[in-house]
């Protein structure tokens, strides 16, 4: 379907904000995505990205440039027709405990834990990165939240699951880096652990299987449409 790319916002460096007109008017469920079709490689694959926010006339979502497909997508300019298939992924319809939930993002994966954040409440939030590029952002988009980064000028220096002691919770949400996403798993194997996944996709729709992941009983999910949201305790990370 074609949308309208309605605002660009280049929050940090390399670090976008984009909004889109949101023609397609199904319900979207926390942890869903999108892919958009860009120039690059418009033969071959469209780009997977997290739902950041909608409204029922805009669609967001929260982008690194990394690579030739999304410096293409951050050449867009406003006004110009994008081509994009959304919602995407199976949909998470279960309302958590928030305050029993710890929310866990490390850089991009900010986007693919944002959407289950009641943003009228104060929440359990622990955002890291490793330079501090993600600090500006963190601001901008999250009400409160503890920040923390590897190197980063900021006084909380180290790594998420530094803090994790910092908070009582049963349930913990987490995007961010395979590294990080199982230096979690062995720091919460009492608790319930969603993995909102990110992975390379060539359709987005199941019929490639490009972006399965390993169960631990050697049983595999598609991350397209088992996911994003799976079991981070089961996953092997490779």
């Amino acid at each position: 379907m074609r949308s309208i790319l309605l605002d660009k916002q280049e929050i940090e460096d390399n670090i976008f904000l984009l909004t889109f007109s949101r023609e397609e008017k199904s319900e979207i469920y926390p942890g869903q995505f999108l892919s958009i079709l860009h120039k690059s490689r418009e033969k071959l694959l469209r780009r997977p990205f997290s739902i950041l926010m909608h409204t029922e006339n805009k669609i967001s979502i929260l982008m690194k440039k990394i690579g030739r497909g999304t410096e293409s997508i951050s050449e867009i300019s406003l006004g110009s027709e994008v081509d994009m298939l959304y919602p995407l992924g199976k949909p998470f319809k279960e309302n958590l405990d928030n305050e029993k939930t710890l929310f866990v993002a490390g850089g991009i994966g900010i986007a693919g834990i944002y959407s289950f954040i009641d943003r009228g409440r104060n929440q359990n939030i622990i955002i890291g990165d490793r330079d501090g590029e993600f600090e500006r952002v963190a601001e901008k988009l999250f009400k409160d939240c503890l920040y923390v980064s590897e190197r980063g000028d900021t006084r909380r220096k180290g790594r998420v699951t530094d803090f994790l002691d910092m908070f009582e919770f049963n349930t913990i949400v987490a995007c961010g880096p395979k590294q990080m996403l199982n230096a979690l798993k062995k720091q919460v194997q009492n608790k319930r652990y969603l993995a909102v996944c990110e992975e390379i996709m060539a359709c987005g729709v199941g019929l490639c299987n490009g972006c399965v992941v390993k169960y631990d009983d050697n049983t595999f999910r598609r991350v397209c449409t088992d996911g994003p949201v799976l079991d981070g305790n089961r996953i092997v990370y490779e």
